[in-house]
C-alpha cells in the first residue's frame, strides 16, 4: 500500500464555531485539551500567541483536527502546535504519515515562519516520522499518565498503588467534606492559592490569570469540575479537571498543611475519577509526569495510570 499523498489531504481554517469545533474533537478517540477550543481562548486572553483551527477532509470527510498558535517576533511569525493534530477516527499508518506530512508541508518554515511542533504521536514513532518530514528534535519529550475510567469502580480502586490506597481510606475517614463547582468563589480560591504556590516556589506552570482565563472559555460550564475538600468549614485542598470530549484533564491543585496531613489530595482525585466516570468520561490525563518534581510524579502514577511518552518538541 502507497502512503496517502498530502495533497490528499484538504485543509480549511478558521471556518468553525466553537460549538462545532467542540463536537468534533468529541469524536476524537484521544482528544487532548491542548487541541480544546477553550485552551486556546486561554492562550489568546494571556499572551501574544492567537489561535488558528484547521479540519482536514481525507475524500469528503473530517479525518483530524489541528490548533496552532500563531504570534509576530519582529520579521517572524513563529508557530506552535501542542499534542496535535487529533485524528477524529483510528488512522492506518500510511494515512498518518500523508496527514503529517500534509501538516508540515501547509505549515513549514517559509518566509520567516518557523514552526514549533510537539505531536500527539508515541515517541519513537513521532521521532522516525518526523525526522522523515525535515524536522529536529529541540525540547526534551513529554509524558504523562492517563487512567483508563471504562473500568468498573473495583477494578479503578484495585489498581490504585498501594500506599496510594492506604492515604486515601485515612482521607475517607477524616470526615472531610467535598465540595464540587464549576466556577465562583472556589475558582477565585483556587487561582488565588495556586499563584501563592507559583511565587513562593518560583513555580513555572500554569498562571492564575490562565486558569481564570480557561474556566471562563469552557461550555458547557459543567465540563469544569473544581473540588475542594472542606475540614468543617474550612477549605485544605482543590482541583480542577476539566473534559474535552470523550476525556478529561487533571489541569492545576493546590494543597494547605492541613490538606497534606489528611491525605484530602488523594480524596478529591479519587471522587473527581468517580465524576468523570459517572459523565461517562472515558480516561483522565494527569496532566503530565516530570521527573524533576519526582514527589508530585510518584503522586500521579499512584492512581494507576499507565505512562504515555510522546516526542520531543520539534522545529
Amino acid at each position: 500500500m502507497t502512503d496517502l499523498a498530502s495533497n490528499d489531504v484538504a485543509w480549511l481554517w478558521d471556518h468553525l464555531r466553537q460549538r462545532e469545533w467542540s463536537d468534533l474533537l468529541a469524536r476524537a478517540p484521544a482528544p487532548t485539551l491542548e487541541q480544546s477550543w477553550a485552551y486556546g481562548a486561554a492562550i489568546e486572553a494571556v499572551s501574544p500567541y492567537r489561535a488558528r483551527r484547521g479540519v482536514a477532509s481525507i475524500g469528503q470527510r473530517p479525518a483530524a483536527l489541528l490548533q496552532v498558535f500563531t504570534r509576530r517576533v519582529g520579521p517572524l511569525t513563529l508557530t506552535k502546535s501542542l499534542r496535535g493534530p487529533i485524528a477524529l477516527a483510528p488512522l492506518d499508518p500510511e494515512t498518518m504519515v500523508g496527514l503529517m506530512r500534509s501538516v508540515a508541508e501547509r505549515l513549514r518554515i517559509r518566509q520567516r515562519r518557523p514552526l514549533f511542533w510537539l505531536p500527539e504521536l508515541p515517541a519513537g514513532e513521532a521521532d522516525r516520522m518526523m525526522r522523515a518530514l525535515g524536522k529536529r528534535p529541540m525540547v526534551r519529550g513529554y509524558a504523562t499518565s492517563v487512567v483508563d475510567l471504562t473500568q468498573d469502580e473495583a477494578a479503578l480502586r484495585a489498581r490504585l498503588d498501594g500506599k496510594w490506597r492506604n492515604q486515601l481510606v485515612r482521607a475517607e475517614e477524616a470526615g472531610l467534606r467535598v465540595q464540587s463547582a464549576h466556577g465562583g468563589r472556589f475558582l477565585d480560591l483556587l487561582v488565588q492559592r495556586h499563584e501563592t504556590f507559583r511565587r513562593t516556589k518560583r513555580h513555572h506552570g500554569h498562571s492564575g490569570q490562565e486558569i481564570a482565563a480557561l474556566v471562563a472559555a469552557i461550555e458547557p460550564k459543567e465540563d469544569a469540575l473544581i473540588l475542594t475538600a472542606l475540614d468543617r468549614n474550612d477549605p485544605v485542598s482543590g482541583i480542577l479537571l476539566v473534559v474535552h470530549g470523550r476525556g478529561a484533564t487533571y489541569h492545576v491543585g493546590w494543597t494547605g498543611e492541613e490538606g497534606r496531613k489528611a491525605n484530602a489530595h488523594n480524596l478529591l482525585l479519587w471522587r473527581g475519577v468517580l465524576a468523570l466516570k459517572s459523565r461517562g468520561v472515558a480516561f483522565l490525563d494527569l496532566g503530565g509526569i516530570d521527573d524533576r518534581a519526582a514527589g508530585v510524579a510518584r503522586f500521579k502514577l499512584g492512581l494507576g495510570g499507565g505512562i504515555t511518552d510522546l516526542a520531543a518538541m520539534y522545529l
